[in-house]
């Protein structure tokens, strides 16, 4: 199973890279950071250095932005946008803004004043990846939200009616639905899309495919789980791309008819 989870983690962190608008950010705030040459690197660097310094430490941002996303998305399972953004920002300011700073004094070797810059760079950081993450999820990039009228027909897979607002490459046997705010995240074996709908009517369109919903939350299809254990009282879904699905009371009895959770268990 540690091999599936990685997988998708890399396919995940691949998806977070290749949409349309993360080159064009990068190359953007790569030549006003040139340009405007914050942090003393107008005194310490020439423009021929700046042009190599600035777009390589921000296409390393960009890599951790991506690989940060992921954590906060499929691991933590964090579903509330504002939170998502606050948290990747603040992570981001942690892991970037030390190394930033020792690179710079190595570089430019700027007076002692080194707390005041660093928490100049974190900040510069939070805004910049609060900035990415809220045009991200104003736009939506990727095909996150496909019309099942716009989709050709070569280009539905046989499935639920549900696979017809999903691109092709994402069409494939489904693992769980999750709810994000006014989002529903539908997770099958070849990654994830989000689609701008109410849950009860992601499901509705799922057609029969074997599963259920265990949480007011998350619907996960039978055959995504991988094991089940109890935590403090509580029991939780292990599915087969490594996420955690918390199984409410209210929905625990269909869980166990369902046998995936034996009854003496409950």
């Amino acid at each position: 199973m540690g091999v599936a989870v990685m997988t998708f983690l890399w396919e995940a962190h691949k998806r977070a890279l290749f949409v349309p608008f993360v080159p064009i950010i990068w190359a953007v705030m790569s030549v006003f950071s040139i340009v405007a040459a914050p942090f003393g690197t107008a005194d310490g660097l020439t423009l021929g250095a700046r042009a190599i310094f600035w777009p390589l430490m921000i296409g390393a941002g960009v890599l951790v932005g991506a690989a940060l996303r992921v954590l906060v998305q499929q691991i933590l399972c964090v579903t509330n946008i504002f939170l998502e953004i606050a948290l990747i920002a603040v992570l981001a300011s942690a892991i970037l803004s030390a190394p930033a700073i020792w690179l710079l004094d190595r570089l430019i070797d700027p007076p002692d004043a080194r707390l005041a810059s660093l928490w100049t760079v974190a900040l510069y950081v939070f805004l910049v990846s609060v900035s990415v993450s809220a045009l991200r999820h104003s736009l939506r990039p990727g095909g996150l939200l496909v019309p099942a009228r716009l989709l050709p027909p070569a280009a539905r897979a046989p499935g639920p009616r549900l696979f017809a607002r999903l691109e092709p490459g994402v069409q494939a046997p489904l693992l769980r639905l999750q709810v994000r705010d006014h989002y529903v995240d539908v997770v099958t074996e070849r990654g994830q899309a989000s689609l701008l709908m109410r849950f009860a009517d992601a499901m509705a369109e799922l057609d029969g495919v074997p599963g259920l919903q265990v949480h007011r939350s998350h619907w996960v299809a039978d055959a995504a789980v991988a094991r089940v254990r109890r935590e403090r009282g509580k029991h939780i879904l292990e599915t087969r791309d490594g996420a955690e699905i918390p199984v409410s009371k209210t929905y625990l009895p269909q869980v166990i008819a369902r046998g995936l959770i034996e009854g003496d268990q409950a």
